[in-house]
């Protein structure tokens, strides 16, 4: 029987080892492969025809691009999926042979036509590739002609100059005059429209409006006001709170009014209550109004003009006002310049309205920021001034790489558009204002996140006061999750403040979206790609494992194995088997899910075999003796083991090494080999029952009998002293000063030894005190003597003879 079950096992692994290394064919390529080659030729040929259309529209020719680029992945996926059918193809075509000449004999007909078919699918496949690779190079040429086309758009529109007196002339009034009828015509129209057909419906919508601005008020007392709640007192908050509010201050608020806008647009939109043309309006005042709440808050939470103590800038109070009213001034005229821009889209563009707005915007921006480049912004020193008058008139200007800067700035946008060059005055006007506010958000957000990593600095938060109490988190772990909450705060911050300033810039969604799509997703190395997704996934899955792993190996161990009464050895290398199985398997998958190719494995195993042969053998040696420890266990944890001079408990056995814990609390870490390559002395082996021993020696005047008495004496009445198996004694030895016994005692746990041993010694020290038997210690009699040369008299021995020793007739058993 147990032939055949060897017998049947080595069949199924042979048949299982057949399995994983028969080839998968590739499929044959029929006639219908040229249907995605032909879909995929025909959208390049619509994209590339495009591209003359939309010659004068940027965002329009973005999205080309992108549509071109994601078509170059698809082309080359196509081109891979055939070539492992070429590759079949060829090697066939190469095992028939060619076609024999007709002076031999005729080959045989299905042969004739194998080759012929194989012939014919090669061609065909050919020609696909080749034609893929064609209109691949197509949409990359176009993709080319796309940035040069933008280039091009983007130059033309900052280096034209136009005529600004147009702006101020007749045609201007009427062209206002007649925008704004066109609009009042659109809105009017629809709003009409909307109230007769819908009337039930836009009373219900401005009811749910309502209803969710109360609901959003009440809520926001309740959670964003208490978190943004800037106390005063008479000592000032320390920088981390000023910062962590001043983040809050602008974070949560603006993000609730944007919730709230987009929540109601898109509300009415569903409702079907919208229209194209006016949500597109819709939609682009409520982004310009959301632009302006979020400056207006982040003016307020760096300057706090009624807050001096939580400023951020250590400015007076009369500048902050002013810092804060001059940056929202500039953020509504470039806001309002946007919209009516936008707006014109839909009622129809103008001339002298496109000259006068980008006019207006970049002459007010411009002596904005010369007026805020002569501000008096900061205190005067301590002690300068006596009175609040004084300290205004003595307050100290901007440092000259502030001022200076602003000045240049603001009188290029002024020279610019007086100038003529409207579209460079205009662009470089919304960057100014719009760049600062992403740049200043960012910032902001950034050194939050610093302050929240600082050390202890978090703790004293009322967020890390509320986690420390009902996590019951120590300072360390407390500090720790500082750290990493900094981190993903700093991370959160550019990743969603580097696309915003990017779109600000010139760049396209679709492009941000796909050059994040491909540096996420495609970075390549070499002749490897890297993915930071994949890889991520993989550390969070690995991750995962390990936490599961830990988590099974708590319920096996506490409701498994203590509950099966299972010996406390037993568990803990079950325990440890399992976890390193588990990390294993964490290990492979998360390795798998970051796109790793396992059977790459096989390359570093080879070089781990180098490394092992040349310096990693002791490594080696110990985890393969660790795994025997583990499957033998000679020893167990809680066993005292005596190993390499050193004698003490097993407290953790692990692959690499031993922890043993000294009797004096230290603890040894022993490598595995050493305990599996020298003896091993184990008291608790099996059981641990053990025998302990007691030396003493007393002088030569006591009587022997007496000393072996008592110390059976001493032995039986010790309470941990066994009298099954009895207590002995031996006289070991006539030693230099001493006769030398040895008492010997078993335990029912040798654990005790060391206590029992030191109870005997004080035991016997007292009763041979109290018995008058003496326990002599080594002597040593020294004489002096003064020697004259000239008195030197020899030494004469005596004659008598010594005494013979009578030996008995008895014979011992160590008699040789």
């Amino acid at each position: 029987m147990r032939v055949r079950m060897i017998w049947l096992r080595t069949f199924l692994l042979c048949l299982s080892l057949s399995i994983l290394v028969i080839p998968v064919q590739a499929q044959p390529v029929g006639s219908g492969a040229e249907t995605p080659v032909v879909a995929l030729t025909r959208d390049v040929e619509r994209l590339i025809n495009d591209i003359e259309e939309s010659a004068n529209d940027d965002a329009r020719l973005a999205e080309i691009a992108t549509e071109l680029t994601a078509l170059q992945d698809d082309l080359l996926a196509a081109g891979v999926a055939l070539t492992p059918r070429l590759s079949t193809v060829r090697g066939r075509l190469d095992q028939l042979g060619p076609a024999p000449p007709e002076s031999e004999p005729a080959e045989a007909p299905d042969r004739l036509d194998e080759r012929d078919a194989l012939t014919a699918e090669r061609a065909l496949i050919n020609d696909l590739i080749g034609q893929l690779e064609a209109q691949s190079i197509r949409a990359r040429n176009g993709v080319d002609r796309i940035a040069e086309r933008r280039r091009t758009l983007f130059t033309d529109t900052l280096s034209r100059r136009y005529d600004i007196t147009s702006a101020f002339s007749p045609q201007l009034i009427a062209d206002l005059a007649e925008r704004s009828a066109a609009l009042e015509r659109r809105v009017a129209s629809w709003a009409s429209f909307t109230w007769r057909t819908k009337q039930n419906t836009v009373l219900a919508s401005v009811f749910m409006i309502l209803a969710l601005a109360l609901v959003a008020i009440r809520a926001s007392r309740r959670t964003i006001v208490i978190w943004i709640e800037r106390a005063e007192g008479d000592d000032p908050p320390t920088y981390f709170a000023r910062m962590t509010n001043a983040f809050w201050y602008t974070l949560m608020p603006t993000l609730a009014f944007w919730a709230f806008l987009a929540i109601s647009l898109l509300g009415l939109d569903q409702a079907g209550l919208m229209r194209p043309d006016i949500l597109f309006i819709l939609t682009r005042l409520l982004v310009g109004v959301a632009a302006v709440v979020l400056v207006w808050r982040l003016s307020e939470a760096v300057f706090a003009p009624s807050k001096p103590n939580w400023r951020l800038i250590g400015v007076t109070d009369k500048a902050a006002r002013s810092l804060k009213a001059f940056f929202v001034a500039m953020a509504t005229v470039t806001v309002i310049d946007t919209v009516i821009e936008q707006v014109n889209t839909i009622v129809g563009a103008s001339l002298p309205i496109t000259v006068a707005r980008s006019l207006i915007t970049s002459l007010a921006v411009g002596a904005l920021l010369v007026v805020i480049a002569f501000l008096r912004p900061f205190p005067p020193h301590a002690g300068a001034v006596s009175d609040d008058v004084a300290a205004d008139a003595a307050a100290r200007p901007w440092p000259g790489w502030v001022k200076w800067p602003l000045v240049a700035s603001g009188l290029l946008l002024i020279g610019a558009a007086l100038a003529g060059y409207i579209g460079f005055a205009r662009f470089a006007a919304q960057q100014i204002v719009i760049t600062g506010a992403i740049l200043a958000t960012v910032y902001l957000g950034h050194r939050a996140a610093q302050a929240i990593a600082q050390d202890h600095a978090f703790g004293q938060s009322r967020l890390g006061t509320a986690l420390t109490r009902r996590l019951s988190l120590s300072e360390t772990s407390v500090d720790q999750l500082a750290l990493v909450l900094g981190m993903a705060l700093s991370a959160i911050v550019f990743l969603v403040g580097l696309p915003v300033l990017a779109l600000q810039w010139g760049f396209r969604w679709p492009e941000i979206r796909a050059f994040g799509a491909r540096f996420f997703t495609d970075i390549p190395v070499g002749s490897i790609s890297i993915s930071l997704t994949s890889i991520a996934a993989g550390v969070v899955l690995f991750f995962v494992g390990y936490l599961v792993t830990k988590r099974f190996q708590r319920w096996l161990d506490g409701s498994v194995l203590e509950r099966s009464r299972v010996e406390p050895g037993v568990r803990n290398s079950i325990r440890t088997a399992i976890g390193y199985a588990g990390i294993a398997v964490a290990a492979l998958i998360g390795v798998s899910a970051a796109g790793l190719d396992l059977s790459q494995l096989a390359l570093v195993a080879g070089a781990l075999s180098l490394g092992i042969g040349f310096g990693l053998q002791n490594i080696v040696s110990n985890f393969v003796s660790g795994l025997i420890l583990l499957a033998e266990r000679p020893f167990k944890s809680g066993d005292i083991i005596e190993a390499g001079g050193y004698t003490g408990t097993v407290t953790n056995i692990s692959v690499r090494a031993t922890e043993i814990q000294l009797f004096d609390r230290k603890t040894l870490i022993l490598p595995n080999s050493e305990l599996i390559n020298s003896a091993v002395s184990n008291w608790m082996h099996r059981n641990t029952f053990g025998r302990v021993t007691v030396s003493v020696g007393v002088s030569y005047g006591s009587d022997p009998q007496q000393v072996h008495d008592l110390l059976l004496e001493i032995a039986a009445d010790h309470p941990r002293i066994l009298g099954n198996p009895e207590p002995f004694v031996s006289f070991d030895d006539f030693g230099a000063s001493s006769l030398d016994f040895t008492l010997y005692g078993f335990l029912s746990d040798i654990g005790y030894g060391l206590t029992v041993r030191t109870e005997l010694r004080m035991a016997i020290f007292e009763r041979f005190k109290a018995a008058g038997i003496e326990i002599p210690f080594p002597q040593r009699d020294v004489n002096l003597r003064m020697v004259q040369p000239e008195a030197d008299v020899p030494v004469e021995l005596p004659q008598e003879p010594f005494g013979e020793i009578e030996a008995g007739e008895a014979r011992r058993p160590d008699d040789s």
